[in-house]
């Protein structure tokens, strides 16, 4: 009888490891990066409402960044393609810093979508990606900006522009923020560079 009762005591025991090892799988098949990500956000998108209108917490970990919002690389590029770049360019203040490099158009959306796809929780590398035309996506935004001396003017002008087209483009206000703060780390290494 003693070892009847062990042996369902080491069953009970083994099925509830067992347990914990699925529920480990499965926050690994969502990535611990949807977990983290999750801690930025507002207090109100942490929560959902059930049935009776009443805040209850979320008991399911949703991989659900700024980036994934956004479409990811391919919905970021098409964003700087079909509403920031044309708006960018048409500003001569702003076009004026896109003369004389080596770099096309192209090649900068390309750099830029993975720099915020990467930057705002997507997948994208930060740098080093070589693109299909041979450019290489370079990390270090004094060197990229070297020797444009880009006042800090039309820097506050460059975001506002992405700040506007995101809105007109249907995108929240919330990620918008986190477009913007995105940006905004990177004006002290392109500023007078």
């Amino acid at each position: 009888m003693v070892f009847v009762q062990s042996k369902q005591h080491h069953v009970a025991e083994w099925v509830k490891y067992l347990a914990i090892a699925l529920m480990c799988g499965l926050v690994a098949i969502d990535g611990i990066s949807s977990a983290l990500a999750d801690s930025g956000k507002a207090p109100a998108q942490q929560t959902e409402i059930n049935e009776n209108n009443d805040s209850a917490p979320r008991l399911v970990v949703e991989s659900d960044t700024v980036a994934a919002r956004l479409g990811g690389y391919h919905g970021i590029l098409a964003f700087l393609h079909n509403f920031a770049v044309p708006v960018l360019l048409a500003d001569s203040e702003i076009a004026s810093f896109f003369g004389n490099l080596t770099q096309t158009p192209a090649e900068i959306e390309q750099c830029l979508a993975m720099m915020l796809d990467h930057d705002l929780g997507g997948s994208s590398r930060h740098s080093g990606t070589t693109l299909e035309s041979g450019h290489r996506c370079r990390g270090s935004m004094p060197k990229i900006h070297q020797g444009r001396n880009i006042p800090d003017e039309v820097i506050t002008k460059f975001i506002g522009i992405i700040s506007q087209q995101a809105e007109l483009a249907g995108v929240s206000q919330f990620d918008i923020k986190a477009i913007a703060k995105v940006l905004e780390r990177s004006r002290p290494s392109i500023r007078n560079k």
